[in-house]
Protein backbone atom coordinates (compact mmCIF):
# COMPACT_ATOMS: atom_id res chain seq x y z
CA UNK A 1 0.00 0.00 0.00
CA UNK A 2 2.61 2.65 0.89
CA UNK A 3 4.18 2.11 -2.39
CA UNK A 4 1.22 2.68 -4.50
CA UNK A 5 0.34 5.79 -1.97
CA UNK A 6 3.80 7.13 -2.21
CA UNK A 7 3.24 6.98 -6.40
CA UNK A 8 0.07 8.67 -6.51
CA UNK A 9 1.41 11.47 -3.85
CA UNK A 10 4.27 11.83 -5.23
CA UNK A 11 3.68 7.38 -9.16
CA UNK A 12 14.56 -1.23 -15.84
CA UNK A 13 17.83 -2.97 -15.57
CA UNK A 14 19.84 -1.24 -12.70
CA UNK A 15 22.36 1.18 -14.24
CA UNK A 16 25.81 2.13 -13.00
CA UNK A 17 27.43 0.93 -9.22
CA UNK A 18 25.79 1.34 -6.07
CA UNK A 19 28.04 4.18 -5.16
CA UNK A 20 26.60 6.76 -8.05
CA UNK A 21 23.34 6.26 -5.68
CA UNK A 22 23.05 9.53 -3.26
CA UNK A 23 23.85 9.63 0.63
CA UNK A 24 23.47 13.18 1.60
CA UNK A 25 20.90 14.16 3.35
CA UNK A 26 19.33 17.83 0.79
CA UNK A 27 16.48 17.24 -1.71
CA UNK A 28 18.00 20.08 -3.56
CA UNK A 29 20.88 18.73 -6.12
CA UNK A 30 22.70 21.03 -8.49
CA UNK A 31 23.32 20.17 -12.15
CA UNK A 32 26.65 20.92 -13.78
CA UNK A 33 29.50 19.54 -16.17
CA UNK A 34 28.80 17.71 -19.93
CA UNK A 35 27.28 20.24 -21.60
CA UNK A 36 25.89 22.08 -18.84
CA UNK A 37 26.55 26.57 -19.28
CA UNK A 38 25.33 27.63 -16.17
CA UNK A 39 23.97 25.15 -13.36
CA UNK A 40 20.37 23.42 -13.13
CA UNK A 41 19.11 22.31 -10.75
CA UNK A 42 17.07 19.06 -9.60
CA UNK A 43 14.22 19.00 -6.36
CA UNK A 44 12.32 16.30 -4.89
CA UNK A 45 8.77 16.94 -4.19
CA UNK A 46 6.02 15.39 -2.05
CA UNK A 47 3.06 16.07 -4.11
CA UNK A 48 0.50 16.73 -1.10
CA UNK A 49 1.12 18.51 2.31
CA UNK A 50 -0.84 19.44 5.00
CA UNK A 51 -0.12 23.17 4.91
CA UNK A 52 1.55 22.55 8.72
CA UNK A 53 3.68 20.45 6.92
CA UNK A 54 4.42 22.35 3.82
CA UNK A 55 7.49 25.07 3.83
CA UNK A 56 9.88 26.52 1.01
CA UNK A 57 13.33 26.63 1.80
CA UNK A 58 14.68 30.21 0.77
CA UNK A 59 17.90 28.44 -0.76
CA UNK A 60 15.60 26.56 -2.58
CA UNK A 61 13.95 30.06 -3.68
CA UNK A 62 17.20 31.48 -4.60
CA UNK A 63 18.30 28.39 -6.87
CA UNK A 64 15.08 28.85 -8.37
CA UNK A 65 14.95 32.34 -9.50
CA UNK A 66 18.73 31.32 -10.74
CA UNK A 67 17.15 29.39 -13.37
CA UNK A 68 15.11 30.26 -16.98
CA UNK A 69 12.17 27.21 -17.08
CA UNK A 70 10.57 24.73 -15.28
CA UNK A 71 10.18 21.36 -15.60
CA UNK A 72 7.78 19.32 -13.75
CA UNK A 73 6.97 15.44 -14.08
CA UNK A 74 3.82 16.49 -16.17
CA UNK A 75 3.34 20.48 -17.91
CA UNK A 76 1.09 21.49 -15.45
CA UNK A 77 0.26 24.65 -17.43
CA UNK A 78 -0.79 22.67 -20.39
CA UNK A 79 -4.37 23.93 -21.13
CA UNK A 80 -5.40 20.33 -22.58
CA UNK A 81 -4.81 18.84 -19.58
CA UNK A 82 -7.70 18.14 -17.92
CA UNK A 83 -9.40 17.30 -21.22
CA UNK A 84 -6.33 14.42 -22.09
CA UNK A 85 -7.06 13.44 -17.99
CA UNK A 86 -10.98 12.73 -18.86
CA UNK A 87 -9.64 10.52 -21.91
CA UNK A 88 -6.96 8.54 -19.84
CA UNK A 89 -8.88 7.34 -16.40
CA UNK A 90 -10.84 5.24 -17.59
CA UNK A 91 -10.25 1.47 -17.83
CA UNK A 92 -9.55 0.12 -21.41
CA UNK A 93 -11.77 -1.68 -23.16
CA UNK A 94 -15.19 -0.44 -21.38
CA UNK A 95 -13.87 -2.87 -18.08
CA UNK A 96 -15.48 -2.02 -14.73
CA UNK A 97 -15.10 -2.04 -10.65
CA UNK A 98 -16.97 -4.63 -10.98
CA UNK A 99 -15.59 -7.04 -12.37
CA UNK A 100 -12.82 -7.17 -9.97
CA UNK A 101 -14.50 -7.72 -7.21
CA UNK A 102 -16.93 -9.48 -5.62
CA UNK A 103 -20.66 -8.03 -5.42
CA UNK A 104 -20.85 -7.72 -1.47
CA UNK A 105 -17.57 -6.59 -1.35
CA UNK A 106 -18.59 -3.67 -3.78
CA UNK A 107 -21.73 -2.59 -2.07
CA UNK A 108 -19.58 -2.52 0.83
CA UNK A 109 -16.98 -0.22 -0.84
CA UNK A 110 -19.54 1.80 -2.62
CA UNK A 111 -20.74 3.12 0.92
CA UNK A 112 -17.11 3.83 2.15
CA UNK A 113 -16.50 5.76 -1.04
CA UNK A 114 -19.49 7.80 -1.01
CA UNK A 115 -19.11 8.39 3.12
CA UNK A 116 -15.07 9.27 2.63
CA UNK A 117 -15.83 11.13 -0.96
CA UNK A 118 -19.43 12.45 -0.87
CA UNK A 119 -19.78 10.85 -5.01
CA UNK A 120 -20.98 7.80 -5.88
CA UNK A 121 -19.03 5.09 -7.00
CA UNK A 122 -21.59 3.64 -9.36
CA UNK A 123 -20.82 7.22 -11.41
CA UNK A 124 -17.35 6.27 -11.71
CA UNK A 125 -16.92 2.67 -12.00
CA UNK A 126 -14.82 2.72 -14.96
CA UNK A 127 -12.21 4.47 -13.85
CA UNK A 128 -8.90 2.93 -13.44
CA UNK A 129 -8.52 1.69 -9.53
CA UNK A 130 -5.84 3.94 -8.73
CA UNK A 131 -7.70 7.18 -9.68
CA UNK A 132 -10.53 6.20 -7.53
CA UNK A 133 -7.73 5.34 -4.78
CA UNK A 134 -6.37 8.98 -5.01
CA UNK A 135 -9.27 10.52 -4.68
CA UNK A 136 -9.40 9.19 -1.15
CA UNK A 137 -6.46 11.05 0.03
CA UNK A 138 -8.12 14.14 1.12
CA UNK A 139 -10.21 12.82 3.49
CA UNK A 140 -6.89 10.55 4.76
CA UNK A 141 -4.85 13.16 5.51
CA UNK A 142 -7.37 15.46 6.66
CA UNK A 143 -6.71 18.60 5.08
CA UNK A 144 -6.99 20.91 2.30
CA UNK A 145 -3.58 19.73 0.75
CA UNK A 146 -0.59 22.00 -0.84
CA UNK A 147 1.33 20.52 -3.70
CA UNK A 148 4.64 21.61 -4.36
CA UNK A 149 4.03 21.25 -8.23
CA UNK A 150 1.40 23.82 -7.89
CA UNK A 151 3.58 26.53 -5.75
CA UNK A 152 6.32 25.83 -8.27
CA UNK A 153 4.22 26.94 -11.05
CA UNK A 154 2.85 30.04 -9.71
CA UNK A 155 6.40 30.81 -8.66
CA UNK A 156 7.33 30.31 -12.86
CA UNK A 157 4.32 32.22 -13.96
CA UNK A 158 5.28 35.60 -11.65
CA UNK A 159 8.69 35.32 -13.68
CA UNK A 160 7.38 34.83 -16.80
CA UNK A 161 9.32 30.94 -16.93
CA UNK A 162 8.34 28.70 -19.23
CA UNK A 163 6.72 25.64 -17.63
CA UNK A 164 7.10 21.93 -19.53
CA UNK A 165 6.58 18.12 -18.47
CA UNK A 166 8.97 14.97 -18.31
CA UNK A 167 6.31 13.34 -19.77
CA UNK A 168 2.81 13.92 -21.04
CA UNK A 169 -0.56 13.34 -18.83
CA UNK A 170 -1.21 10.31 -21.12
CA UNK A 171 1.99 8.82 -20.39
CA UNK A 172 1.90 9.01 -17.15
CA UNK A 173 -2.02 7.64 -16.36
CA UNK A 174 -0.78 4.87 -19.61
CA UNK A 175 1.34 3.43 -16.95
CA UNK A 176 -1.79 2.30 -14.84
CA UNK A 177 -3.00 0.35 -17.76
CA UNK A 178 0.31 -1.87 -17.95
CA UNK A 179 -0.62 -2.22 -14.46
CA UNK A 180 -3.04 -5.21 -13.91
CA UNK A 181 -6.62 -3.68 -13.13
CA UNK A 182 -7.32 -6.32 -10.89
CA UNK A 183 -3.78 -4.97 -8.80
CA UNK A 184 -5.50 -1.68 -8.56
CA UNK A 185 -8.48 -3.28 -7.42
CA UNK A 186 -7.18 -4.83 -4.54
CA UNK A 187 -5.57 -1.73 -3.61
CA UNK A 188 -8.25 0.26 -3.95
CA UNK A 189 -10.30 -1.99 -1.38
CA UNK A 190 -7.69 -2.26 1.01
CA UNK A 191 -7.64 1.35 1.16
CA UNK A 192 -10.73 1.64 1.47
CA UNK A 193 -11.06 -0.73 4.61
CA UNK A 194 -7.51 0.81 6.15
CA UNK A 195 -7.99 4.60 5.62
CA UNK A 196 -6.82 4.77 9.40
CA UNK A 197 -3.72 2.55 8.22
CA UNK A 198 -3.62 5.05 5.46
CA UNK A 199 -3.19 7.80 7.72
CA UNK A 200 -0.42 6.93 9.48
CA UNK A 201 2.04 5.74 7.05
CA UNK A 202 0.73 8.93 5.35
CA UNK A 203 1.96 10.63 7.98
CA UNK A 204 4.94 8.27 8.40
CA UNK A 205 6.59 9.08 5.15
CA UNK A 206 5.74 13.10 5.83
CA UNK A 207 8.17 12.42 8.61
CA UNK A 208 10.44 10.75 6.98
CA UNK A 209 10.55 13.76 3.52
CA UNK A 210 11.31 16.18 6.25
CA UNK A 211 14.69 14.35 7.24
CA UNK A 212 15.70 15.03 3.58
CA UNK A 213 17.08 11.78 3.37
CA UNK A 214 16.55 10.96 -0.37
CA UNK A 215 17.93 7.56 -0.26
CA UNK A 216 15.92 6.20 3.11
CA UNK A 217 12.98 7.35 1.08
CA UNK A 218 13.89 5.56 -2.18
CA UNK A 219 14.83 2.38 0.37
CA UNK A 220 10.96 3.08 2.10
CA UNK A 221 9.26 2.84 -1.07
CA UNK A 222 10.99 0.04 -2.71
CA UNK A 223 10.82 -2.02 0.46
CA UNK A 224 6.89 -2.49 0.30
CA UNK A 225 5.70 -5.47 -1.31
CA UNK A 226 2.65 -5.03 -2.45
CA UNK A 227 2.94 -3.79 -5.81
CA UNK A 228 6.75 -4.75 -5.57
CA UNK A 229 7.16 -6.28 -8.97
CA UNK A 230 5.55 -3.20 -10.55
CA UNK A 231 8.17 -1.17 -9.32
CA UNK A 232 9.83 -0.68 -12.91
CA UNK A 233 7.10 0.56 -14.51
CA UNK A 234 6.32 3.24 -11.47
CA UNK A 235 9.44 4.41 -10.77
CA UNK A 236 12.49 3.10 -12.99
CA UNK A 237 11.45 3.06 -16.28
CA UNK A 238 10.03 6.30 -16.20
CA UNK A 239 13.79 7.80 -14.49
CA UNK A 240 14.78 6.35 -17.31
CA UNK A 241 12.79 8.22 -20.10
CA UNK A 242 13.21 11.32 -18.43
CA UNK A 243 17.34 11.44 -18.33
CA UNK A 244 16.83 12.50 -22.43
CA UNK A 245 14.76 14.92 -21.84
CA UNK A 246 16.25 16.52 -19.06
CA UNK A 247 20.07 16.26 -20.94
CA UNK A 248 18.28 18.30 -23.48
CA UNK A 249 16.51 20.67 -21.02
CA UNK A 250 19.78 21.65 -19.44
CA UNK A 251 21.94 22.29 -21.91
CA UNK A 252 19.51 24.58 -23.90
CA UNK A 253 19.25 27.09 -20.19
CA UNK A 254 19.21 26.81 -16.28
CA UNK A 255 16.33 24.36 -15.66
CA UNK A 256 14.90 24.24 -12.22
CA UNK A 257 13.52 20.45 -12.58
CA UNK A 258 11.09 19.33 -9.34
CA UNK A 259 9.69 15.40 -9.30
CA UNK A 260 8.46 13.56 -6.37
CA UNK A 261 11.37 12.59 -4.18
CA UNK A 262 11.04 9.09 -4.77
CA UNK A 263 12.32 9.76 -7.72
CA UNK A 264 15.88 10.42 -6.12
CA UNK A 265 17.53 8.58 -4.99
CA UNK A 266 18.69 4.59 -5.53
CA UNK A 267 20.78 3.15 -8.26
CA UNK A 268 17.96 3.58 -10.80
CA UNK A 269 17.00 6.96 -9.67
CA UNK A 270 17.43 10.33 -11.38
CA UNK A 271 20.98 11.52 -9.43
CA UNK A 272 22.39 7.90 -10.12
CA UNK A 273 21.52 7.87 -14.12
CA UNK A 274 22.23 11.61 -14.13
CA UNK A 275 25.68 10.78 -13.22
CA UNK A 276 26.10 7.54 -15.33
CA UNK A 277 25.44 9.98 -18.01
CA UNK A 278 28.29 12.26 -17.03
CA UNK A 279 26.95 15.06 -15.19
CA UNK A 280 27.80 16.62 -12.50
CA UNK A 281 25.49 15.95 -9.73
CA UNK A 282 25.96 17.69 -6.28
CA UNK A 283 23.92 17.90 -2.78
CA UNK A 284 22.98 21.57 -2.08
CA UNK A 285 22.57 21.40 1.86
CA UNK A 286 20.11 24.45 4.02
Amino acid sequence: MKKFLAFLLATVAAFGAGAQAPKEKTLLWKITGKDVQAPSYLYGTFHLLCPDDFSMPDTVQRAFRQTKQLYLEIDLDDPSMMAKMMKGITMKDGHTLKEYISEKEYDTCARIFKEKTGMPLGMMASYKPFMLTSMLYPSMIGCEPIAFEKEFEKMAKADSMDIKGLETIEDQLAVFDEVPYKAQAKMLVKSLHEMDKGKKQFNEMVALYKTKNVAALHDDVSGDTELGKYETLLLDKRNSNWIPVISRTVAEKPTFIAVGAGHLGGKNGVISLLRKQGYKVTPVMY
